[in-house]
């Protein structure tokens, strides 16, 4: 019974890879954005590229957090905030402040500690992400 689990895991991870790269534009996300239950869910925070495919109950579509998948989610990490949440205004897109940098950075730590940094995601001038 262990060996199965452990063949399904290993079966399920091959299904979610992605191959890394130095970096990657945030239109190029948008494929991974939990659409295929079993695939690679991408999310960027703080200029990283994290695969969160072990999350795919909270990232994929119908998730709590699906609206973070195949984006830049740091703004809504950093606000602890989701984009279209009728309990909330409407981003105002000003800078963040301390507080909300310092989420930030929690979250990513966080991230770290759970999904595979990909990448890094590109500055919005700059050319392909390969």
């Amino acid at each position: 019974e262990d060996a199965a689990a452990a063949d399904r895991l290993d079966e399920r991870r091959a299904r979610a890879f992605v191959e890394p790269r130095e970096w990657w534009r945030e239109d190029e996300l948008a494929p991974y954005d939990g659409s295929d239950y079993d695939g690679p869910i991408l999310l960027a925070a703080d200029g990283k590229v994290f695969n969160v495919w072990r999350g795919r109950q909270f990232y994929s579509k119908g998730g709590p957090y699906a609206v973070m998948a195949g984006r830049d989610a740091s703004r809504m990490l950093a606000k602890n905030r989701l984009d279209g949440d009728a309990d909330y205004a409407p981003d105002d897109g000003k800078p963040l402040n301390l507080a909300e940098q310092a989420s930030l950075a929690l979250w990513v730590a966080s991230f770290e500690g759970k999904y595979d940094v990909v990448g890094r995601l590109a500055p919005a001038d700059e050319g392909s992400g390969t």
